[in-house]
């Protein structure tokens, strides 16, 4: 047998160009790609023969499975980007879990307690035993804030989590594979062993891993030690506790820290919530972990709105920046977290031109030619690059009716067309040929899985991105719906704002 199935996978999908329809044959996964998919839960384990065990429609199934879980277009055909994750380097620890999803998150158990002891067993053959302990307590750092643990080192006994390297079998039922693709896994509490496979070279730091044939010690440690705190893996790309392999780590996402509070911090949670009024009804307060940004020479007298405690008027990208709007303060960040000097700031200090009888901006976007322009209530007023007016007018120029007042406006990266949205309806302009495209008014709900109406839109780093209150979205534009994993909250993701027990409540499509 040359490794590959006997049964060949025919899929055939429909693909409609000119009415013509094309089936394509998909050729069939290896017996390594299906070992694979049933080690990490895509497939159902079976007896005997597994040459005969699969349909093609099974193996599609735990394909697209795979490829939804990695962040990929669940199509279910082995392409090649598909077969890159059998290679990649990732944890060894099983991706699906028998039961059912219901977070974007899942947990095993928590230790019960605040108190861990850790222990580190020995170096491995590129990495001496005592930048290892230095490293761990590093990454440990970033996980205990997140569930109030306190960490304790211990040199000999046994540990709640003990930390060593080895090689191929090493006597815990799931030996290493050399080097590359598997480099660690770990076991969640009460047994919270994690085990780095010595066939690796591992470096410190991700200098040494910008090499292909370095693995970071750090960035694998941080993930391994979310499993032996009781987490399983995400799949949620930007989180720790995705499964493959990647660097920098630097913090923990949202998605990783939602499942510490679920597992150390639930009963605070709740208390938290009862007395702030109930999670029905929260009462929202200011808060020491949210910090209040004032701009240098403005008086305490002037309620400048707090970046991390409100909703937004406006929220764009403008000339790769981010802009955030509200009453009558722009803020501008040059990345994710990272206020610009100088801000808050008025916005017509911004925009010069814009008449001071505009109180507020409802909505603003950058066209295709580099002009921005500025909506509120009817009238929009559009300015150059340089932020100096050059014209103004009414919304109804664009073509929407003439009492029509837009709550977003932007652009698709997706196929170039100007979305104009009015709470639960929607409008598609071409800037080509300065025309409405025919069939609309649309409604929203065609945005599948993004509540109407939004209070703004953006394309950030080719990603679409849609607001409400204190949740946004990420839009898959293939899909035509939101990603299942969202909403999550807007501050905490997108300005320099600290968690807090009330963001709790942002991951599920409610009010407020």
């Amino acid at each position: 047998m040359d490794g590959r199935l006997v049964l060949f996978l025919c899929l055939a999908f429909e693909i409609s160009v000119e009415s013509n329809t094309i089936f394509l044959e998909v050729p069939a996964p290896t017996q390594e790609e299906v070992k694979f998919m049933t080690t990490y839960g895509y497939l159902p384990k079976v007896q005997g023969d597994i040459d005969l065990a699969y349909t093609p429609q099974s193996i599609s199934e735990g394909v697209r499975k795979m490829q939804q879980f990695a962040g990929l277009e669940p199509t279910g055909n082995l392409d090649e980007e598909t077969r890159k994750l059998f290679r990649k380097r990732r944890c060894g620890v099983k991706d699906i879990e028998s039961t059912p999803r219901s977070r974007r998150y899942i947990l095993q158990q928590g230790w019960g307690r605040k108190a861990i002891t850790y222990r580190v067993l020995n170096g491995s053959s590129t990495l001496d035993k005592a930048r290892v302990r230095t490293l761990m307590a590093k990454g440990l750092a970033v996980w205990a804030p997140h569930g109030k643990l306190r960490f304790e080192q211990i040199e000999q006994g046994p540990a709640d989590i003990q930390v060593s390297f080895a090689s191929r079998e090493h006597g815990d039922g799931f030996p290493f594979d050399g080097p590359g693709r598997v480099v660690a896994h770990a076991f969640p509490p009460p047994h919270g062993a994690m085990h780095f496979d010595d066939d690796e070279v591992w470096g410190d730091g991700p200098d040494e891993a910008a090499d292909d044939d370095v693995t970071d010690f750090f960035a694998v440690a941080v993930h391994e030690i979310g499993h032996a705190l009781g987490l399983s893996h995400s799949n949620v790309k930007s989180s720790v506790m995705y499964p493959y392999y990647q660097v920098p780590v630097e913090k923990l996402h949202m998605d990783d820290i939602l499942g510490m509070q679920e597992l150390y911090l639930k009963d605070e949670l709740s208390s938290f919530s009862e007395m702030e009024g109930g999670t029905d009804n929260p009462v929202f307060t200011r808060s020491s972990l949210a910090p209040h940004f004032t701009q240098a020479g403005t008086s305490d007298e002037e309620d400048l709105p707090d970046l991390c405690r409100t909703n937004y008027h406006a929220i764009q990208v403008i000339q790769g920046k981010i802009y955030v709007f509200e009453e009558k303060w722009v803020w501008v960040l040059s990345e994710q977290q990272k206020v610009d000097a100088g801000y808050p700031k008025p916005f017509h200090d911004v925009f010069i031109g814009l008449p001071k009888r505009v109180k507020d901006i409802h909505t603003v976007y950058e066209k295709l030619n580099g002009n921005i322009v500025v909506f509120s209530g009817v009238n929009y007023w559009e300015f150059n690059s340089r932020f100096r007016l050059v014209r103004r007018g009414r919304s109804s120029d664009y073509g929407v009716p003439r009492r029509a007042e837009l709550t977003t406006v932007f652009v698709s990266n997706y196929n170039n067309k100007t979305y104009l949205i009015e709470d639960e309806r929607y409008w598609r302009y071409d800037e080509r040929v300065g025309a409405m495209d025919r069939g609309y008014p649309r409604s929203m709900a065609a945005w599948r899985q993004v509540p109407a109406p939004v209070d703004a839109a953006l394309i950030w780093k080719g990603d679409t991105y849609f607001f409400r209150g204190p949740r946004f979205w990420r839009f898959d534009n293939k899909l035509v719906q939101a990603h299942e994993y969202y909403p999550l909250p807007t501050a905490q993701i997108w300005f320099p704002c600290e968690p807090t027990p009330e963001m709790a409540n942002y991951v599920i499509n409610e009010e407020p």
